[in-house]
């Protein structure tokens, strides 16, 4: 039930994309100790931003989920930052990361919910 979107003001090619997918799905699976099978991930490039007055590389990540605990939201944002950094090249200083803990009742899967 994790969903992580980037959105990023970068484009990325084809191939990019798709590594970026999946390092990032593995690495919410690890941190947050859920199956990948229930891990989300959306990319959105190219998108108009500005950050501090400026256009210069940036990323703001979403993380929602069940039962995301407060405790590890502060190793998550290393994590992810680093993530970006790593594959994007945008700084931490670059980067916000918002998390969001969902009620099991206001998330549906299979014409159910958790």
């Amino acid at each position: 039930m994790p969903y992580l979107k980037i959105q990023t003001n970068l484009p990325i090619g084809k191939k990019s994309r798709q590594t970026i997918l999946r390092n990032a799905s593995s690495l919410v699976a690890r941190e947050l100790e859920k199956p990948e099978e229930l891990v989300m991930v959306a990319l959105q490039d190219d998108t108009t931003m500005l950050f501090a007055g400026s256009d210069d590389p940036v990323a703001f990540l979403e993380l929602k989920s069940v039962g995301l605990p407060g405790r590890k939201t502060r190793k998550l944002s290393q994590a992810l930052c680093t993530l970006i950094d790593e594959h994007l090249g945008i700084t931490k200083e670059r980067v916000y990361v918002k998390f969001i803990d969902v009620n099991r009742g206001m998330w549906g899967w299979k014409g159910d919910t958790f």
